[in-house]
């Protein structure tokens, strides 16, 4: 605790901890592996630095769960939020909506490269956002730079490289890093769907580079339209925040207890193609 707050109010984080060694291991069940995404990196880092960023991490939950700066829809990363909690919620939201002989639609969508394409500037707005103090900001603004490692793979060993870039999947700060950057991003879509002032609401479940967007309405045509246009504003807040969505990945559903009801597309692609184009329109 005493290194953590020392750190902290120096607003330095030392050079010893910031050389890490990655360990690049192949992705089981692969057809090829000419692509990177083929390949997982596993950083692996020193035992002292592992304790301070827990202390640390310790201090962020409770700090932003104190101040409820969280959204209640951000289901990972976060403590006291489970599978199950996600889950429950998931089938109360669908079950309410057959109480009002409304469908179900949902947009899962990924984030492409999520924590290796996280932007420390968008990062300390969120820092400023969520009211962290100036001496948390500026000791973040240390911590994320100046890094390096040096990669190993069948016993060959790089030489050092720098990494001031994203943040490493796996550490103990990375869970909520992730949930304070996502939190920033729900609220301005969240703020965008409210100016739209239309009757039909759009929810969203967030799973850090995995989320949901759902509506509910009776007709099939009507909300997949709406949901498709809203899949689109989250798409451009994401664009501007440094990051993107994995279009391929993007995918479809409905749930309807009715039976023999129209089968509606769940092809995003043949349903919307220009808002799956890298570009999307705003």
């Amino acid at each position: 605790m005493c290194i953590a707050n020392t750190c902290i109010n120096l607003e330095f984080w030392p050079l010893h901890f910031k050389t890490a060694t990655t360990v690049i291991i192949p992705k089981p069940n692969k057809e090829s592996y000419n692509t990177l995404k083929s390949f997982q990196s596993i950083v692996l880092l020193n035992t002292t630095e592992k304790l301070i960023e827990k202390v640390i991490s310790n201090y962020l939950q409770f700090h932003m769960t104190l101040n409820r700066f969280l959204d209640p829809n951000q289901f990972s990363g976060i403590r006291q939020y489970s599978t199950i909690d996600a889950g429950l919620y998931f089938i109360h939201l669908i079950c309410t909506g057959w109480t009002k002989q409304c469908h179900t639609s949902i947009i899962a969508f990924d984030i492409a490269q999520f924590f290796p394409f996280l932007n420390y500037t968008f990062l300390s707005i969120c820092f400023k956002k969520v009211g962290l103090n100036s001496n948390i900001i500026k000791f973040f603004d240390s911590y994320h730079s100046n890094h390096l490692t040096t990669y190993t793979w069948n016993g060959f060993s790089s030489p050092l490289f720098n990494t001031n870039v994203g943040v490493d999947q796996g550490t103990v700060l990375s869970p909520i890093i992730s949930a304070i950057y996502l939190v920033l991003i729900i609220k301005i879509f969240k703020k965008r769907i409210k100016n739209l002032k239309e009757k039909i609401t759009t929810n969203i479940l967030s799973f850090v580079n995995d989320s949901l967007l759902i509506s509910q309405e009776k007709s099939y045509n009507l909300f997949s339209s709406f949901l498709l246009y809203r899949y689109n504003i989250m798409s451009k807040i994401l664009l501007d925040s440094g990051l993107v969505m994995e279009y391929s990945k993007s995918k479809m559903f409905y749930f309807t207890r009715f039976q023999h009801s129209l089968n509606p597309s769940i092809d995003l692609i043949s349903a919307s193609s220009p808002i799956l184009t890298p570009k999307p329109i705003w």
